[in-house]
């Protein structure tokens, strides 16, 4: 393992330091979801990809792309989670009364995670969902390759703060992540590196 490598990043953020130039990553704020031994996993949680809400929806079921509609979610953007697996399908939602919680996992800062039609298709039903997010792809990275990265300073790892992805707008979560960082998102030097998927 690398000298200062954190251990446990998971669940927390990643903010992507300005010189990491893979554009998969480029300015990302990726959501770690999983982090052991065998390698971790992520999710970039501020990069809107083509398509929306109701493109994934209307693929499913009509009904569901207009109950869509009708909550004003039609038109949101389906995320770019990752560059791995990019036509898998993800749900980043908050529970809460209303929120279904079968086939989902609780990350703790009041989100939770699944990739199941069902809870999708609950989620949307729902008369109160409370806020989600459709991601395309994940981010994953073998054993030990995150630690090197973030020792090298392509990433600087944050604890998860869950208003993040639901409370600051898309455009601004990696540079409010860097404020609550202490740093300056003009620019901020922790060292050089890469990321790959």
């Amino acid at each position: 393992m690398p000298k200062d490598a954190p251990a446990g990043l998971a669940p927390g953020f990643l903010v992507a330091a300005p010189a990491l130039a893979d554009p998969n990553f480029n300015g990302s704020l990726v959501l770690m979801a999983e982090h052991h031994a065998q390698g971790a996993l992520g999710f970039v949680v501020n990069r809107p990809g083509p398509i929306t809400v109701a493109d994934v929806l209307g693929g499913l079921d009509e009904k569901l792309r207009e109950r869509a509609e009708g909550a004003g979610r039609a038109d949101d953007p389906v995320l770019v989670g990752g560059p791995v697996q990019p036509e898998r399908l993800w749900i980043l939602f908050r529970p809460g009364p209303a929120a279904p919680e079968e086939g989902a996992v609780a990350l703790g800062g009041g989100l939770a995670l699944g990739g199941s039609r069902e809870l999708l298709e609950a989620l949307v039903r729902s008369r109160d969902p409370g806020p989600y997010l459709l991601l395309l792809g994940y981010a994953g990275w073998a054993p030990l390759q995150i630690e090197r990265e973030v020792s090298e300073g392509a990433w600087v790892p944050m604890p998860l703060q869950g208003d993040l992805v639901f409370d600051v707008p898309m455009e601004k979560r990696w540079e409010t992540a860097v404020r609550r960082l202490g740093l300056d998102p003009a620019g901020f030097l922790v060292g050089g590196g890469g990321a790959e998927a």
